[in-house]
């Protein structure tokens, strides 16, 4: 093997190594927050849970509000991803499309508690996570408006009308989740997949109603 070869080899190893370091990382961040909470979340003790050096927690986060947004950023994009690909691959139909999206979405939170609580609830006690969450929110109701404009073809004039409706949708079923998390709605997982699908279907059967019966807006 030539210098420059070892040299190349060296280099890869490295940096595997230091991607795997990061990835134990962002795994027990995700257990110590999304099961003992925020406030109980150390950098000693990711590390620990992680067997990873503090010296090495550094060469990918540059604090653990670095590592929680990362951790955060990680679950919302895992979602959406999920829900647009399960959105192209659903039979046409608005019924159809409305209730694979909604499950893939749903499932990739709720099927580790973890990773909901991470996304919706222990914001509250970090301004960095807070501040996430927002932006995450903001970024599903538009994916959400996005493929109601899509599918729907809603009235000319509507576009703050869909867009409050997607904001409702997402931060209505945000706080359904963690009701449901929390034991206070006695319902299964699948019949919480299905009723926030009726509510989506609700609004989408009702959106032209609702834009008629809503005083016109001044043109700009």
């Amino acid at each position: 093997m030539t210098r420059a070869a070892t040299g190349i080899y060296r280099g890869t190893s490295a940096e595997q190594r230091r991607e795997e370091r990061r990835r134990r990382l962002m795994d027990a961040a995700l257990d110590i927050i999304g099961t003992q909470g925020w406030a109980t979340t150390t950098v000693r003790g990711v590390c620990e849970q992680a067997k990873v050096g503090p010296r090495f927690f550094y060469e990918s986060f540059s604090d653990l509000d670095a590592l929680a947004a990362a951790v955060h950023d990680e679950i919302i994009d895992t979602a959406i991803r999920s829900s647009l690909d399960a959105l192209a691959a659903a039979p046409d139909g608005i019924a159809a499309k409305t209730r694979a999206a909604v499950t893939a979405i749903l499932t990739s939170v709720i099927d580790d508690p973890r990773r909901a609580r991470v996304a919706f609830a222990e914001a509250h006690g970090s301004e960095t996570l807070m501040r996430r969450r927002a932006a995450a929110m903001r970024t599903i109701a538009d994916v959400v408006a996005d493929q109601e404009r899509a599918l729907l073809d809603p009235p000319p004039g509507s576009d703050i009308l869909v867009r409050a409706v997607s904001l409702m949708i997402t931060g209505g079923a945000a706080e359904l989740v963690l009701v449901w998390l929390d034991g206070d709605i006695d319902i299964s997982r699948d019949e919480l997949i299905d009723l926030c699908a009726e509510f989506v279907l609700t609004f989408a059967d009702n959106l032209a109603t609702m834009a008629a019966r809503l005083p016109p807006r001044p043109a700009h």
